[in-house]
């Protein structure tokens, strides 16, 4: 007997415990694991994973920070592209980037600079879309004028920053006299190279969409689609769209305009052929944006102050600064309530009047945007945090594009190096 226990406690010191043994083979494992397959198991991850994974080791922040990599990783939020009236010349706006990264300078540069200036007098910057940026280009004059009544030829581009290479489209449909022009970009590095440009068409005299000219990278060629919609929607020019599904999504208005239930998401497919007018939760008078976070469209809304004051109860968002909205089946098209904030609780944190200016695509956080001050912060709905990020330029124009910075070198038919 004294022999066998002597066995058994020989075994028992010889052997760990059984979680121990499970943690040798893990560690070992993943050890074995080469630097591409770490990147490879890292690329199936969202943006916000990916940016935490920075903080386990000196050795894994190199290595999702290595230019090489980031072609093949998800990128996190960068910033925002904003821009200001040019006074000097009113043709013209000037462009800004507001980075969400305080301490850290912006990962690629916004200017445009890599841009031949002996071809191009002017660029406007007119979207973003996962990487993709949308400019209307203005052509300099041979030889150069200094008549700013000048007319100026233009044309599109869509460009790549982070790789500094674009594609020159060919001319497009002049908007006709008495119309106005809307143009937005489709893309999805996830699906394709390929990108889509919608220019939408209003007509001065009945305010609504008429019809979209799209070009095709594929094609390599604008076409034109009447509007099937059923209802007289105008859009909204200076609010960002949002490509999902397939499919462009861009905020407008019902018209005639009633004060409690006029705004619509139009939704549009990339061959012209499908439109839908989506309705978004009723706010009274207040001002709107939309957004893709974490996989599905949002949308968000700033009271500015009016209640109906015909009703009761009063469950309007009008009680409410900022509510936002997630519509959790696209099929479906219902918007479920997931976070709103009192104007008491943030003017308490605030000491401003802020307005939602956009939804963060990973986490559940809005950016806010004071007339007041000038200043971009953050909200963060879950733990009703609130942050300043920066003071922006004064003189500010309406439109706030996301950007997201895209490292691949894909981009069909890019002639620029």
């Amino acid at each position: 007997m004294e022999e066998e226990s002597s066995v058994h406690k020989k075994a028992r010191a010889t052997n760990p415990p059984a979680s121990a043994q499970e943690a040798v083979p893990v560690a070992e494992a993943a050890s074995l694991l080469t630097d591409d397959l770490i990147v490879e198991i890292l690329s199936r991850l969202p943006a916000r994973s990916i940016h935490r994974f920075k903080c386990v080791s000196p050795s894994w922040r190199a290595l999702i920070t290595d230019p090489a990599n980031r072609k093949k990783l998800p990128q996190a939020l960068a910033g925002f592209l904003y821009s200001t009236y040019h006074w000097a010349d009113p043709r013209f706006l000037k462009f800004h980037f507001a980075s969400v990264s305080v301490d850290a300078p912006p990962p690629v540069d916004l200017s445009l600079a890599f841009l031949p200036p002996d071809k191009y007098l002017y660029v406007d910057q007119l979207d973003a879309c996962n990487g993709l940026l949308l400019c209307l280009c203005y052509m300099a004059h041979s030889p150069p004028s200094t008549d700013k009544r000048t007319p100026l030829e233009s044309h599109f581009i869509v460009c790549n920053p982070a790789t500094e290479r674009w594609v020159d489209l060919p001319p497009h449909a002049k908007v006709p006299k008495g119309h106005r022009g809307v143009a937005r970009l489709g893309f999805d590095p996830a699906v394709s190279s390929h990108f889509h440009v919608l220019q939408f068409e209003e007509t001065d005299q009945e305010d609504c969409v008429t019809g979209v000219n799209i070009y095709s990278s594929q094609t390599g060629a604008w076409k034109r689609r009447q509007s099937r919609l059923v209802e007289k929607i105008t859009l909204y020019a200076g609010l960002a769209s949002v490509f999902f599904h397939g499919m462009l999504h861009l905020l407008g208005m019902l018209k005639p305009m009633k004060l409690d239930d006029d705004a619509v998401l139009v939704a549009v497919d990339m061959e012209g052929q499908v439109w839908k007018a989506i309705r978004v939760p009723s706010g009274g008078l207040s001002f709107g944006t939309i957004g893709l976070s974490q996989g599905r469209l949002h949308y968000a809304t700033t009271s500015l102050g009016i209640v109906d004051k015909n009703k009761k109860e009063d469950t309007s968002l009008a009680t409410k600064i900022a509510s936002v909205w997630c519509m959790e089946d696209y099929d479906s098209k219902e918007w479920v309530l997931k976070h709103s904030v009192s104007n008491d609780e943030l003017r308490s944190k605030t000491k401003a009047e802020y307005k939602v200016t956009a939804i963060h695509p990973d986490r559940d956080t809005i950016f806010l945007d004071s007339c007041d001050v000038d200043t971009l912060a953050s909200y963060d709905m879950q733990h009703r945090e609130f942050r300043r990020i920066l003071n922006l330029k004064k003189d500010r124009a309406p439109l706030f594009v996301p950007y997201v910075p895209l490292f691949s070198d894909s981009l069909a038919g890019a002639d620029g190096q």
